[in-house]
């Protein structure tokens, strides 16, 4: 789960379904959940230091303008990250370079890391058979549309200009 975080491309929510049905949901919880964590600070002092490296670019107009909204909406960015298919290593990163409070993103990390491990695992627990696996597998959908649609409706409207 730590190399998953710091490298996007491999799937967190298949290898966690697969290792709930493998190795039992608690067991999973706590080394997914743990390892998931750990990568999230990882990267999150990863993009503080690149936003200390880069200084100038980040204090740029446009771009202090997009982190000052970061860091306005901090909690709600920091929740979104217990649903399935979110940007949750990008979150981190982005986290890191608007210098989210360490105190605040450590603690919605901590509890976010180990709730969606727990329901991914859980997830995988469910499996018995393939009508099984295409249950769960609408289930991370449904939970996907339905999160983009609250998100959707409930954030802040933007403010840019149309073509």
């Amino acid at each position: 789960m730590i190399i998953q975080v710091i490298l996007p491309p491999l799937p967190a929510e298949f290898i966690v379904i697969g290792a709930g049905k493998l190795y039992g949901v608690l067991f999973t919880t706590v080394v997914a959940g743990t390892g998931l964590w750990i990568g999230s600070l990882i990267v999150y002092y990863i993009g503080r230091n690149l936003h200390d490296k880069f200084d100038r670019f980040f204090n740029r107009q446009k771009v202090a303008a997009i982190l000052k909204k970061v860091r306005a909406y901090k909690s709600v960015l920091l929740w979104i990250r217990i649903l399935p298919y979110n940007p949750s290593d990008i979150i981190s990163y982005t986290a890191g370079i608007a210098k989210i409070e360490r105190k605040h993103f450590f603690g919605i990390t901590l509890v976010t890391s180990y709730i969606r491990c727990f329901v991914l695992a859980l997830l995988g627990s469910f499996i018995i058979s393939l009508k099984s696996i295409f249950i769960v597998g609408g289930l991370l959908v449904f939970s996907a549309v339905g999160a983009h649609f609250f998100l959707q409706h409930n954030s802040p409207k933007a403010h840019y200009p149309r073509p």
